[in-house]
């Protein structure tokens, strides 16, 4: 593990921080000006495009009216229809004038809040993980390597990230809502004492539709320990790379088997020293919100340890930052709220890949809103 933790020396890359400074710049710029050189017009969610009914609920079809909000029912605190079939396509979230970036847009709160974010990356994200990453670079060539000592399993860069999203977030209302975290009583470590302990490790699942999932999830840690399943691609993002990389988080290049092995042998070592994972297991973001097929590579890491899988629910991320947006669009806690539920445990002894991808898939589906529960034939597992 040592080894492993040490594989690679600190890359400089004041390119990244001259990007995100030249952002930070411009959104403020953009938002203090509202620059004429780029169109300002009115931007809406795009409705979803038409699906059979999925199997694990009907929909029914309503009239709405267009010029309202939300349509005329009972709506639920966490955004959903009570009375009758949740239906998205009635739900008309107006995010307000927007500017277009390359591909992606930028409304008024985006622009605020990207402000606020980079801020906080470039100025305290970014200057901690290059401290933390040269520190360990230092230390393993001494005698002794004393940070191995203090933090063997890479926690602090965990609370470091954690507090910048407590900087970034919380002001801006941008956590979701949490249920079903007394579902993870069920791996609290007790002894014969009936003296309760920490939470035993275990691989958590999620469905994946916006980057939102991602400090999404991170809010049902807080603090504790635990290392997600990324795409290779991710080492790229300005500041983001750098954490993931000082991280110890696994990095996974689909196309290149060998990566796939090395993953698959740094999320098992994970696992036995008692530390989470994270995975989505779709392997990349829903493009029309609706849960997708799983891919098998991170369940076989939680058979192989024997650790229990727990399914996460993420609802309506993806409408607080759209795939079309590149910061978040709306506050998690306006309708339809952004909500996160936690399933119960799913134990790995004893059944084979299929059967528990497939009971995972389905507990995931199972709490979904109508509009994000799997279209009608989709298969619960590809290669």
């Amino acid at each position: 593990l040592a080894s492993r933790h040490e594989n690679g020396h600190i890359i400089h890359t004041p390119c990244y921080f001259n990007s995100a400074m030249k952002y930070a710049a411009a959104f403020l710029l953009l938002s203090a000006h509202r620059a004429h050189s780029f169109s300002l017009v009115p931007q809406r969610t795009a409705p979803h495009p038409a699906h059979r009914s999925p199997p694990l609920a009907s929909s029914s079809p309503r009239k709405t009216c267009a010029t309202q909000l939300f349509s005329a029912t009972a709506i639920s605190a966490d955004g959903a229809h009570n009375g009758e079939t949740e239906n998205l396509d009635s739900l008309n979230i107006n995010y307000g004038p927007a500017i277009t970036l390359g591909k992606l847009k930028i409304n008024l709160l985006g622009a605020i809040f990207g402000v606020w974010e980079v801020f906080w990356g470039v100025f305290y994200w970014y200057p901690a993980m290059t401290l933390y990453g040269l520190s360990r670079t230092i230390s393993s060539k001494l005698p002794g390597n004393l940070m191995q000592k203090i933090d063997p399993y890479r926690r602090i860069p965990i609370c470091v990230a954690y507090i910048w999203a407590l900087l970034s977030y919380t002001p801006f209302r941008m956590w979701p809502v949490l249920e079903g975290r007394e579902n993870l009583e069920m791996l609290r470590e007790v002894d014969e004492n009936g003296k309760k302990g920490k939470l035993k490790p275990a691989m958590y699942v999620a469905n994946h539709c916006s980057f939102m999932d991602i400090p999404f999830v991170a809010w049902v840690f807080g603090f504790l320990n635990y290392k997600m399943i990324a795409k290779a691609e991710l080492i790229k993002v300005p500041i983001l790379g750098r954490a993931i990389q000082v991280g110890g988080h696994v990095m996974l290049n689909r196309t290149n088997r060998r990566s796939q092995m090395v993953a698959y042998k740094s999320g098992v070592q994970w696992l036995k020293d008692g530390v989470n994972l994270v995975t989505f297991p779709e392997g990349t973001r829903s493009k029309d919100s609706r849960l997708g097929s799983f891919k098998k590579g991170a369940f076989k890491m939680a058979q192989a340890v024997g650790v229990p899988v727990v399914p996460m629910s993420i609802h309506y991320a993806d409408k607080v930052q759209p795939l079309d947006y590149a910061f978040p669009a709306k506050c998690s806690r306006t309708r339809p709220k952004a909500v996160i539920k936690i399933g119960k445990p799913i134990m790995t002894d004893g059944k084979s890949d299929d059967e528990l991808l497939e009971e995972v898939w389905r507990a995931i589906a199972d709490e979904l809103p109508e509009s994000q529960k799997p279209a009608k034939d989709t298969p619960v597992w590809v290669k």
